[in-house]
């Protein structure tokens, strides 16, 4: 743990965080005092890379900057220093369906606590926000929370291009805002954000359909016929897929042009 996180008692991180929102320009020593308890959850998050190597997972991680998360605290009043989830994080894509997903996320909450840490699960795909669907591992490394998503592919997938949308929209369409108005396509954009949203629940009923596959071969004898039938149900569900992995494509290269 940093020098900052034995320092600073809750109350004065509160404070920090009030001035940090509050002020035209953050002084020097509060930017100072914001990098280093950034470095704690630097730190953390190496930790959390480590046990996801371990386990043979490939996580993508990022440490929020000092520029963002003031503009995180601006953005929501309600939101603090000590509260706020994803000052840290990792993406971890598994190439599964979502019985191999819910495995994963067991496998590595079974590793967090033989390393002696905490984890809370957040299952996004039964309570999904404005589409985006995985299954979060908030884990606890201390008092420090580092985030870990777990997506399928198609679900990191549909997550790359609403970022996209968020990016150039606005961030408020990840919680249920409009887009960012524009004269030329503001109608456009609420069409746009709403079809992906709509593509969310299309990716939401096809990998439940990968499971129910799999359910109905499981127990099969392996005869000719269920042979047959097996093939050309992953072979429809293949297309399915690539289907949906093109629109998503074609979906980004529209937002980029626009």
């Amino acid at each position: 743990m940093t020098r900052v996180h034995r320092v600073l008692s809750r109350t004065q991180l509160d404070k920090l965080g009030d001035r940090l929102r509050d002020a035209p320009e953050p002084s020097s020593a509060d930017l100072d005092l914001l990098e280093a308890f950034l470095a704690g959850y630097d730190e953390a998050l190496q930790i959390i890379e480590r046990i996801a190597h371990d386990l043979g997972l490939q996580p993508t991680s990022r440490l929020k900057t000092t520029g963002t998360v003031i503009d995180k605290l601006r953005r929501d009043r309600r939101s603090s220093l000590k509260t706020v989830q994803d000052l840290a994080g990792a993406r971890i894509v598994v190439d599964a369906d979502l019985v191999e997903q819910d495995e994963t996320v067991r496998f590595f909450c079974a590793a967090l606590q033989a390393n002696g840490f905490g984890g809370r699960v957040v299952d996004r795909r039964v309570d999904p926000r404005s589409g985006y669907r995985a299954v979060h591992v908030v884990a606890k490394v201390g008092a420090v929370p580092v985030e870990v998503q777990f997506r399928t592919e198609l679900q990191d997938l549909w997550a790359q291009v609403f970022e996209r949308l968020a990016d150039g929209w606005g961030r408020q369409i990840r919680f249920g805002g409009d887009p960012d108005p524009d004269v030329r396509s503001e109608g456009l954009r609420r069409w746009l954000v709403a079809r992906l949203i709509s593509v969310s629940r299309n990716i939401a009923r096809l990998e439940v359909r990968f499971v129910a596959i799999r359910v109905l071969f499981s127990g099969e004898p392996a005869g000719v016929l269920a042979n047959n039938d097996h093939r050309t149900l992953v072979s429809h569900s293949r297309r399915a897929v690539e289907m949906l992995r093109k629109a998503l494509i074609r979906l980004a290269d529209l937002v980029e042009r626009r």
